[in-house]
């Protein structure tokens, strides 16, 4: 029994990606920190900061739970 192979066509990003000369492939990516922020990305800065005080809000909770954990492991060793 032979063995089937997919014959589907590869996804368009995919074929582009496999279709670029190597010179193409190897252009370095500007860091983030080295693009200058233009009018279309003024929203990434909004999401940005509001993501930066989301993950503070769940660091500033986690870190009270565990004090709390602490404090009634101490409490109830000290019993």
């Amino acid at each position: 029994m032979p063995v089937q192979t997919d014959e589907r066509p590869l996804p368009e990003s995919l074929t582009r990606y496999l279709g670029a000369s190597s010179a193409d492939v190897s252009e370095p990516v500007p860091r983030p920190a080295e693009r200058r922020i233009g009018p279309a990305e003024q929203g990434s800065t909004h999401r940005a900061l509001e993501a930066l005080l989301l993950r503070g809000f769940v660091y500033l909770i986690s870190g009270l739970v565990w004090l709390l954990v602490v404090g009634l492991v101490l409490r109830h060793l000290a019993r």
